[in-house]
């Protein structure tokens, strides 16, 4: 694991006692301003990557604003989109899809039926051949639309289950790691149902955190070995939200690129001061798609090249 760098988060420290005295830290949000230094020492500490140009694993983290979709394309020219974002970003991620030349997904994934992860998904559904859809039950009558497009297009569904394995490219390996049917966790929040995914190419992998917040992140720790946890790219949970990426559950992923996918000046305030925090503390280049708009990762089995368009 990295060593941590500990003087920028104590002088972010001592800014905030200076600023508010005896107050309580986690009742605090940063202003604008002390949210752009922080994004900036980000920007300044990425670096440099490699070409890569031989046959890898892509992983485009499109830019659909304020929600979640991500083109993976094999080495072997396998297709799977995770999440189709919020309503009205069919056009962007049809977009993307061109630019990879894609045509039909093997794979179409949903993560949970929240809106900015299954607001153009009908629209998907609609416009691409789909192999297989792979989501939780709670999807299942939430949108009618989605529904309707799932039976009229023939989709064969499947639900995820964490510790099984998503027959996909031959390249490359994708296990679930959440839901756990084990924990009998129907009446969570959403969140913490979000399909999350290690998606393995040679000693590269990506890890889809989808909206999984700290109780997910917990019984992923509790469940699985590190091994299956560790990824060189990490898909923030819950884009970038300090609900998400506990520090054991990033330190057992250990990544050296992290992506966030989110609105520029959303109403959430994502990502948050303690999560770019943690980020700049461990030096972990970070990508954000309010600023970078899409970001493409390429994974050749033995090095990570990165491209924000």
């Amino acid at each position: 694991m990295r060593s941590l760098l500990r003087p920028f988060a104590l002088i972010m420290a001592l800014l905030l006692l200076c600023t508010f005295g005896c107050s309580h830290p986690d009742v605090y949000e940063p202003t604008d301003a002390e949210k752009q230094l922080l994004r900036e020492a980000l920007l300044s500490a990425r670096p440099d990557t490699p070409d890569v140009s031989g046959p890898s694993l892509e992983v485009v983290v499109i830019d659909v604003g304020q929600g979640d979709s991500i083109l993976l394309v094999s080495p072997e020219g396998k297709t799977m989109l995770v999440d189709a974002g919020p309503k009205d970003s069919f056009e962007r991620i049809r977009q993307a899809l061109d630019v990879h030349g894609v045509s039909s997904l093997d794979v179409v994934v949903a993560t949970h039926p929240h809106a900015d992860h299954i607001g153009s998904m009908a629209e998907v559904l609609n416009a691409y051949p789909v192999g297989t859809f792979v989501t939780i039950p709670e999807t299942i009558g939430m949108y009618a639309a989605v529904d309707t497009a799932l039976v009229e297009n023939g989709c064969s569904v499947c639900f995820a289950e964490g510790g099984t394995t998503i027959p996909w490219a031959g390249s490359c390996t994708v296990t679930v790691l959440n839901p756990i049917a084990s924990y009998n966790a129907e009446q969570d929040e959403l969140n913490d149902r979000s399909v999350v995914l290690h998606v393995r190419y040679g000693d590269t992998a990506v890890l889809l955190a989808g909206d999984a917040e700290e109780l997910a992140e917990k019984r992923m720790l509790d469940t699985f070995p590190q091994s299956m946890l560790r990824a060189n790219v990490l898909k923030l949970g819950h884009h970038g939200s300090s609900s998400s990426t506990g520090y054991g559950f990033f330190l057992a992923v250990d990544p050296d690129f992290a992506a966030a996918s989110c609105g520029a000046d959303n109403d959430y305030g994502h990502p948050h001061k303690e999560t770019l925090s943690l980020l700049y503390d461990t030096r972990t280049a970070f990508y954000c798609t309010d600023t970078d708009g899409t970001v493409t990762f390429r994974l050749d089995g033995k090095a990570v090249s990165v491209n924000p368009s």
